[in-house]
């Protein structure tokens, strides 16, 4: 699985009409409409350039969206100033979360997370969030869990052998964790 990090501010130098192109859903909120095209242009953008694929026409079921041909498996996550990509051959889900100041215990005890500070609860919200992602707890075999700068990231696969990579945005490539 290949874990792409991408800074949202990138979105700033698109023209919003390429952008627009990307829309997949309505939206009220400026920026989240922003978040979501520039999100699945950055998809676009790797299927082209990093895994050659020609159609990347994108079916959506049960909300959840897919390459028509099921080239590649996908999933995206964005929070604050990060969008997360992550690509396998393997069904897969992933979460991102800044990790900022909030009253976890109640939360995690509603959610019966087993959390005894903020980063154990940002791993179990964002595994919570990458199954949900993938189709349900039962259904993942690998998991990733990292922190990078403030940000929790989780990604999980069906696929128990799956291996991750992680590259993080800098200028207009990628360079590996």
């Amino acid at each position: 699985m290949d874990i792409f990090v991408i800074n949202i501010s990138d979105a700033n130098n698109i023209k919003p009409e390429l952008l627009e192109r990307f829309m997949h859903k309505d939206f009220s909120n400026a920026k989240k409409k922003t978040e979501h095209c520039f999100s699945y242009l950055m998809t676009d953008r790797i299927l082209r350039e990093v895994y050659k694929i020609e159609n990347r026409e994108i079916d959506f079921v049960k909300g959840k969206p897919y390459l028509k041909k099921r080239e590649k498996f996908f999933s995206i996550s964005h929070s604050n100033k990060y969008i997360v990509l992550v690509f396998s051959d393997n069904e897969c889900g992933v979460d991102i979360e800044h990790m900022k100041n909030r009253d976890y215990e109640a939360i995690s005890e509603r959610m019966r997370f087993n959390a005894s500070n903020l980063e154990e609860f940002y791993a179990e919200w964002t595994k919570y969030e990458a199954e949900y992602k993938l189709g349900g707890r039962d259904k993942y075999k690998s998991i990733l869990q990292t922190s990078f700068e403030n940000y929790m990231i989780t990604a999980v696969s069906e696929n128990y052998q799956e291996t991750f990579e992680i590259y993080i945005q800098k200028g207009d490539s990628f360079s590996n964790l």
